[in-house]
């Protein structure tokens, strides 16, 4: 009779698979919580502490670490002094190995403390199919409730008799699961012991393929780590594009910043339009005067739901994708009008941060703490004017924003919304200049306005081109050399300025 044994925490599909297996004469070993289950659906199982003789320890930590439970999976038939091993020890060969992990990373997601994720930390089951997988041979692994019809379909097919490059397929499958297990909890602990880390570990497993990538001839799809969910869910409209999900991580983490009502548009990674009010509807209606022209085909974030009311605003013009808390149902109604208009709701609450920035160069990686806003504790008022509380409030508004433009980046706003944007420009008096002309190109009056700029100015140049603007006030990193020279023309104008001491360069 052949030997199956199963461990699994998740017991999604076990019963069929149980079932399966006991019909085609498999005899059945299993460990605590695992047996019980399938001894409740009136099948035969084996208990494990009936073959070591040994009762499970230390709260259920030591169970499986006997060798008359990993002899019979690592035993090579082929040969015959692991045969007479068997022999001695009693046992017969191990043919099937079922078992999934401890959810360490599920409950790292959900927040559990350090105690109690200790205890999600798996040692038998990735041992049990390690060794399995090293033995592909002569034994087959599954590790995850998904491979379990695949599996009965090869069984029903080849019997015994499972090719060996299904086998090894499915070895593979065992390692780069465990490797991504062990790679979160690498993770979890190394933050703490040195930055940057030693080694990273990077594993995710593909959740959509996309149609392309930024461009057509580029392949493209999304991955999730391990423990990781998406952040939203679709509720209408045509799949996302590669672009979609990179204007919609900005677009989220933007308005999450904002207590009041905020509306976002974002348009090829950049924030293009950006408002707060009273209401949703105010503050979509406010972004949106930032830049009608290039609102056309962009993103809309809100950190508020959709009303009605907001949805008709919505509608008016070609977008791309909303992204919200909530949906109204009267304002799906209206929204859904658009076939091909994606709809996203929020479903983690705040967007996740990510704790490091990875990216590929040719020769290898660049590995960075993520950018985080680092509050107002060093802000520094350079000038002999200091803000006044409007001032105040529309530096906070831009200083937020500016870090989201690619750099160099300069905006401008008021307290309630953005005005004008220069991104991406080599030099920042270009930046500048840009932020200006996008003013006067939607009519926004610039008298009184803010700039905010995500680095220092090297020359006053900069400055006095936003002095004849109309900018009252300034918030920049500083910095330069010339930091003495651009506070002296800011004087000179009239205009209040502050130093954050903190950079947010983007690329």
């Amino acid at each position: 009779m052949k030997r199956a044994l199963i461990s699994v925490w998740d017991k999604s599909g076990l019963e069929e698979l149980a079932r399966f297996l006991y019909d085609h004469d498999f005899s059945i070993t299993s460990t605590g919580g695992t047996a019980r289950e399938i001894e409740g659906w009136g099948i035969p199982v084996t208990k494990v502490e009936e073959i070591t003789g040994q009762p499970a320890i230390m709260d259920g930590r030591v169970k499986t670490t006997d060798l008359r439970i990993f002899g019979p999976i690592l035993a090579d038939r082929d040969k015959s002094a692991h045969v007479q091993d068997l022999e001695h020890l009693g046992q017969q060969p191990i043919d099937l190995v079922v078992v999934n992990l401890y959810p360490f990373p599920e409950m790292l997601r959900r927040g559990a403390s350090r105690e109690e994720l200790v205890e999600y930390i798996d040692i038998g089951g990735p041992s049990l199919l390690r060794a399995a997988a090293k033995n592909f041979r002569h034994v087959v692994v599954l590790c995850r409730p998904e491979q379990y019809a695949d599996f009965q379909q090869l069984y029903e097919e080849y019997g015994d008799d499972i090719p060996l490059d299904q086998r090894q397929a499915l070895a593979a499958k065992v390692y780069q699961h465990t490797a991504a297990y062990d790679g979160v909890i690498g993770e979890y602990f190394s933050p703490t012991l040195e930055s940057p880390p030693a080694s990273i570990n990077v594993r995710a497993e593909l959740h959509q393929p996309l149609r392309y990538g930024e461009n057509p001839h580029q392949r493209a799809g999304f991955y999730l780590g391990p423990g990781q969910a998406p952040p939203w869910k679709q509720l209408h409209g045509k799949e996302l594009s590669f672009n979609n999900y990179a204007d919609l991580e900005t677009a989220n983490r933007i308005v999450s910043g904002f207590d009041q009502p905020a509306a976002v548009i974002v348009k090829h990674a950049n924030p293009c339009g950006f408002g707060v009010g009273e209401t949703p509807e105010q503050a979509y209606r406010r972004a949106l005067s930032t830049d009608p022209v290039s609102s056309f085909g962009a993103i809309v974030g809100l950190n508020r739901p959709v009303n009605e009311a907001t949805a008709e605003a919505l509608a008016g013009i070609f977008l791309e994708c909303v992204i919200a808390p909530a949906f109204a149902p009267e304002a799906l109604a209206r929204l859904t009008r658009k076939k091909n208009l994606r709809l996203l709701e929020i479903v983690n609450g705040q967007p996740a941060v990510p704790g490091r920035e990875i990216r590929t160069v040719a020769s290898g990686y660049l590995v960075q703490d993520a950018d985080s806003f680092q509050g107002e504790a060093d802000w520094e008022v350079m000038t002999g004017r200091k803000p006044s509380p409007d001032e105040m409030q529309a530096m906070r508004l831009g200083w937020k924003l500016v870090r989201f433009v690619k750099s160099n980046a300069i905006v401008f706003t008021s307290f309630e919304q953005l005005l004008g944007v220069g991104a991406g420009q080599m030099s920042r008096v270009d930046a500048v200049i840009i932020a200006g002309m996008k003013a006067a190109q939607a009519n926004l009056e610039l008298g009184g306005a803010v700039m905010a700029s995500d680095a220092f100015f090297p020359f006053p140049d900069g400055l006095e081109e936003a002095a004849r603007l109309g900018i009252s006030a300034v918030i920049q990193p500083g910095g330069s050399i010339r930091d003495e020279e651009v506070v002296t023309a800011a004087d000179k104008h009239d205009i209040a300025m502050i130093f954050t001491h903190t950079r947010h360069f983007r690329h």
